[in-house]
């Protein structure tokens, strides 16, 4: 059954790197590379601001369920840096996009609702293993785009934002990757 969630949230992790490759100019046509470690090119403001704000959100979503249902307290306490970390993330963001003319959605992507909606049918240590899989996927993906953005995207608010959010994402994602060893 754990096996069984692992693959189905990996598999709905996987498809946001593989749809922002095919949207952006700079991605290869095609590659032998897994979706999930293949390079995220993210230069435009707009595209920038959903992709986070979707991601902020389903950190804080996801957190919220784990606070909620797992007895683990290691993955407890990582929830509960996730939730304070990207509710201030998100907190910091909207004055920036506000300032490049950007309002970012209020509703997270499909995708991030799906493996919400996944993570909310499970329990116990398969919700666990779930979580951290799900965190470890997110923060990969986090980390590459706020990279991308932070070193090729257009001088302003955003781009600052993203230079100084990068350090925090990077912690999350050690920490994390840690935690998936315990799993």
């Amino acid at each position: 059954m754990k096996l069984r969630a692992l693959l189905i949230t990996t598999a709905l992790l996987a498809a946001p790197v593989a749809m922002v490759q095919a949207q952006t100019e700079t991605a290869p046509a095609a590659t032998s590379a897994p979706a999930a470690t293949a390079p995220m090119q993210v230069t435009d403001p707009a595209q920038f601001a959903a992709m986070a704000a979707s991601s902020n959100q389903f950190e804080i979503a996801s957190s919220t369920l784990a606070v909620e249902r797992s007895t683990n307290q290691d993955v407890v306490a990582f929830a509960e840096q996730m939730i304070a970390d990207h509710t201030n993330a998100a907190q910091q963001m909207m004055p920036a996009a506000e300032e490049e003319g950007i309002t970012p959605p209020t509703d997270m992507e499909d995708r991030h609702q799906q493996m919400v909606d996944e993570l909310e049918g499970l329990e116990g240590e398969e919700f666990d293993a779930a979580y951290i899989a799900a965190q470890v996927q997110a923060h990969d993906e986090a980390v590459a785009l706020f990279q991308s953005y932070s070193s090729e995207g257009p001088e302003g608010a955003l781009k600052e934002f993203a230079t100084a959010t990068l350090p925090v994402l990077e912690q999350h994602q050690e920490h994390v990757h840690g935690l998936s060893g315990n799993h």
